[in-house]
């Protein structure tokens, strides 16, 4: 299909520019934000052994099962040791991997050339898919997509010639995904809506052959979610506004990406009366409406229906545990849908090549530039955090976050300020009072800590460690 000197080269060009638009993350340092319990402190990482491989096998990291993903970071250090250039270097050519498996798969489901670079370029360069690219940890979001693409390209084999070999080929390789992030929990459901697509004759073997897919999918998925399930809000009319705002968060966020960040954070209160809601359900109810009025267009059904497959078990309709119910890197293989169904939609509405390509460079120039400033943000944990309180200057965690970061480069003052701001948004933030004690109780500056260190036993009379450090205090005070 791209045998053509003119595809080769379009398919060269593709590779060069994903590649340089993310060139930024390769001077991207490690983080403080999960990097250590998955890699850096991760005692099955620094060291390769047969007992290394059987740990990361049974064991989590931070609740979720990622085996193959651990494993890799263990090879790494094996051969590099925490080298940052070579940890981001891999997660960017798995990324330029992965957008070249969608150009092919998209050829290989009837897209034209220049429909299929489209949604190449649009599922490359799209902003949403720096937090998985510069994020070392992420690793697990571009190795999982890449297994779970080869699937469908195999599964996809499999609906044109009937081969054994190729469905054993998407049984293997949907295993390694699945290995890699419980996200390619969804394969079974995606190849389902892939039969769909191909006008395949559903009959009793349709469901037969996708045994297999939904037994492994479902007993090692269910180690990560079992661990991180949510329990709906009380209120129930909450629970569903939450739930359709994250629906259409994605959505909006896919079609407009021009403020991208790490954190996004639940708009309050959660009332029909607060105008996000209000949108969000007038939005759903439009696509809803959509989807049936149109409900003969295939790529309209199959863009929307991959989406949702693919992404329905992270929707959230709570606002407890992590301090964002939504994230970028959740879209990564999920927009892959739209990605298609975008280059299709553009070619028929163009019709000519001269607009499809004048539309293909003005999206190039406009996400590209997005993603090519988003990644200079990922370069490391302040100027991350710096980006978070900028545009969230009213909400505490980010002065939190950036004031814990402070503290672990020894900058102290600079922590100081961004732990009092915290606690002047959130005064029962016992964390911030903790930790700004124990900065005075290291400037010597001994009362202060004495009067935060109280503070943080009143809010949580059960923190052990509060107690260690008054103990601490009163001796230096008394001295």
């Amino acid at each position: 299909m791209l045998s053509s000197s003119r595809n080769i080269l379009l398919f060269l060009l593709t590779a060069f520019i994903v590649f340089f638009i993310f060139f930024p993350c390769l001077h991207a340092d490690f983080l403080n934000i999960d990097d250590q319990e998955h890699f850096l402190q991760n005692h099955y990482v620094l060291r390769l052994s047969p007992d290394s491989v059987k740990g990361i096998f049974t064991q989590t990291v931070n609740n979720v099962y990622i085996p193959l993903t651990t494993l890799s970071f263990t090879i790494e250090h094996h051969f590099f040791g925490f080298n940052t250039f070579v940890f981001h270097l891999d997660n960017l050519i798995l990324h330029v991997a992965n957008v070249l498996l969608v150009l092919f798969l998209a050829r290989r489901m009837g897209l034209s050339s220049s429909a299929a670079f489209l949604a190449a370029f649009i599922f490359g360069i799209h902003p949403m898919k720096v937090e998985s690219v510069a994020w070392v940890t992420e690793r697990k979001d571009v190795l999982y997509a890449l297994f779970y693409l080869l699937a469908l390209h195999q599964y996809w084999s499999y609906l044109k010639t009937k081969s054994t070999g190729a469905y054993l080929g998407a049984l293997l390789f949907g295993l390694i995904s699945i290995l890699t992030k419980p996200m390619a929990l969804s394969l079974p459901m995606v190849l389902l809506l892939f039969d769909w697509f191909d006008r395949r004759r559903w009959d009793k073997n349709v469901l037969i052959e996708k045994i297999p897919f939904f037994l492994y999918t479902i007993e090692i998925g269910s180690l990560s979610y079992l661990f991180n399930m949510r329990n709906p809000i009380s209120d129930m009319g909450q629970a569903a506004l939450i739930w359709i705002w994250s629906f259409n968060f994605y959505i909006c966020k896919f079609l407009w990406p021009w403020h991208v960040s790490f954190v996004y954070f639940l708009p309050h209160p959660i009332t029909l009366a607060n105008w996000p809601y209000a949108w969000s359900l007038v939005l759903f109810v439009f696509i809803v409406g959509a989807l049936i009025r149109w409900r003969n267009n295939r790529w309209m059904i199959f863009a929307f229906g991959y989406y949702f497959l693919s992404i329905f078990f992270l929707l959230r309709f709570d606002e407890s545990g992590d301090f964002t119910v939504v994230s970028d890197r959740f879209m990564y293989l999920s927009s892959l849908g739209f990605c298609l169904g975008i280059g299709v939609g553009l070619e028929r509405l163009l019709k000519t090549k001269y607009l499809m390509a004048s539309m293909s460079l003005i999206l190039i120039v406009f996400l590209g530039t997005i993603t090519f400033k988003q990644c200079r943000v990922w370069y490391n944990s302040i100027a991350l955090w710096d980006q978070i309180v900028r545009e969230n200057p009213s909400i505490y965690v980010p002065y939190f976050m950036r004031g814990v970061t402070y503290t672990e480069k020894g900058q102290y003052n600079a922590a100081l300020a961004d732990f009092s701001r915290a606690i002047d948004l959130d005064p029962l933030l016992v964390n911030a009072y903790y930790d700004r004690a124990f900065i005075y109780f290291s400037q010597k500056r001994y009362k202060e800590a004495m009067v935060d260190i109280n503070r943080a036993i009143q809010l949580d009379p059960a923190d052990r460690k509060a107690y260690l450090l008054r103990t601490n205090i009163e001796e230096k005070k008394n001295k």
